[in-house]
C-alpha cells in the first residue's frame, strides 16, 4: 500500500473515530424527569427532587431563569439553585433541585402547576438577537391523610476497619413513605476468611430514622476484637420483627496506619461528557494536521532519496576507483 492510500485510510479512520466518540450532536434542551410528582404527601411534609436540565451541545454558558406557576401552592415550592442561575459551559446535565414544603395546615387534595425554565447565552449581546431555549416541568402533588410506611435498603457495607476500632456497619436507606422510618435492628455473625469458623454474633437496635422521602446513610457500630485479616459477616437487617435483608459480605480489619494512608487517596474517572464539543473539534483538527505534516515529510524524504539514487547512477559517467598502494 503506497503512502497516498495509507493517508486516505488513516484520515477515514480518524474521522470515523471522532464522530463515533462524539455522536452526531443535535441541538436541543430538555428536562428529566419531566415532572415533580408525589401522591403521598401529608400536611407538614418536606419533599425534594432533582430535575436535570439537559442540553445536547453544551458549548457555551447559559443563563437560566425559572418561573413557578402553581397558584396557591407556589409558595410551597422553592428552587435551591435560585430563580436565576448559570449552567456552566460543558455541562450536559445540570441538576436543578426542587424543594416542596407542605404547610401543616394544608388542605387535602390534588395540586397542579408548572415550572418554566428559559435559557439564553450568558455572554450574549443585550441589544442583539439571542436564541433562547426552554423547557417546562409539570407539578402534580397529592396531599393526603393516609399514612404510608415504606422504606428500602439501597446497599450496605463495612468499610475497612482499623484493628481495635469499632466495626462500622453502614446502611443506605431510602424512605419512600410519608412518615419517618428505617430499620429497627441489625444482626451480624462473624466468620473467618473461609466462612468455616464462627467468631462471634451480635445484634444491635437502630435508633436513627430517615425522614419521609429522604435517602440517608445510617451507621451502626459493633465492638471489634478481631485481628488484622479478612472476614465474613452474615447480615440480617430487621423491620420491626421481620427480616428485611438476609445476606453476607466480606470485610477487612487492617492496621491503623493502613487506614490513615487510604483516607487521603481517591480516584475518579474524568467526566468526558462535560468536555465542550469545540475541544473535540480542536483536538481532532490538530491530530489530522500533525498526521498530514508527517505524511508530507515522509513523501518528500522518499523523493529526495530517490533523486540521490538516480543522480549517483547517471549513464556514461565513469566510475572512479581509488587504489591503495602498498609500499
Amino acid at each position: 500500500m503506497n503512502y497516498k492510500k495509507k493517508a486516505l485510510v488513516f484520515l477515514f479512520l480518524s474521522f470515523a473515530l471522532f464522530f463515533l466518540q462524539n455522536g452526531v450532536a443535535k441541538a436541543g434542551f430538555g428536562v428529566s424527569p419531566p415532572s415533580v410528582s408525589n401522591k403521598n404527601l401529608v400536611p407538614g411534609s418536606f419533599y425534594e427532587q432533582d430535575v436535570y436540565l439537559v442540553q445536547s451541545k453544551p458549548d457555551q454558558t447559559l443563563h437560566a431563569t425559572v418561573k413557578i406557576d402553581a397558584g396557591t401552592i407556589s409558595n410551597w415550592i422553592k428552587i435551591e439553585n435560585g430563580n436565576t442561575f448559570d449552567i456552566p459551559k460543558g455541562t450536559q446535565q445540570f441538576p436543578m433541585k426542587v424543594d416542596v414544603n407542605v404547610p401543616s395546615s394544608a388542605p387535602l387534595g390534588n395540586y397542579k402547576g408548572t415550572i418554566t425554565v428559559n435559557t439564553s447565552p450568558a455572554n450574549g449581546n443585550p441589544g442583539g438577537v439571542q436564541v433562547t431555549l426552554g423547557a417546562e416541568v409539570a407539578i402534580n402533588l397529592d396531599i393526603t391523610d393516609i399514612k404510608v410506611s415504606d422504606f428500602s435498603i439501597q446497599n450496605f457495607q463495612i468499610p475497612d476497619t482499623a484493628k481495635g476500632s469499632p466495626i462500622k456497619f453502614v446502611i443506605k436507606v431510602k424512605n419512600s413513605g410519608n412518615t419517618e422510618n428505617g430499620p429497627t435492628k441489625v444482626g451480624l455473625t462473624f466468620f473467618d476468611q473461609y466462612h468455616n469458623k464462627q467468631l462471634g454474633q451480635q445484634e444491635l437496635s437502630v435508633a436513627e430514622k430517615v425522614q419521609s422521602f429522604q435517602t440517608k446513610d445510617i451507621s451502626v457500630e459493633f465492638p471489634n476484637n478481631l485481628d488484622v485479616g479478612s472476614y465474613w459477616a452474615d447480615v440480617k437487617i430487621y423491620s420491626d420483627d421481620k427480616v428485611a435483608v438476609d445476606s453476607r459480605l466480606v470485610f477487612n480489619v487492617v492496621s491503623p496506619s493502613a487506614v490513615a494512608k487510604n483516607k487521603g487517596f481517591a480516584f475518579s474517572m474524568p467526566n468526558f461528557s462535560a468536555i465542550p464539543f469545540w475541544v473535540y473539534v480542536l483536538v481532532g483538527a490538530v491530530i489530522i494536521i500533525v498526521v498530514l505534516v508527517i505524511i508530507i515529510i515522509l513523501i518528500l524524504r522518499k523523493k529526495k532519496n530517490q533523486g540521490k539514487s538516480s543522480d549517483s547512477s547517471e549513464p556514461g559517467e565513469p566510475e572512479v576507483k581509488k587504489l591503495k598502494i602498498h609500499k
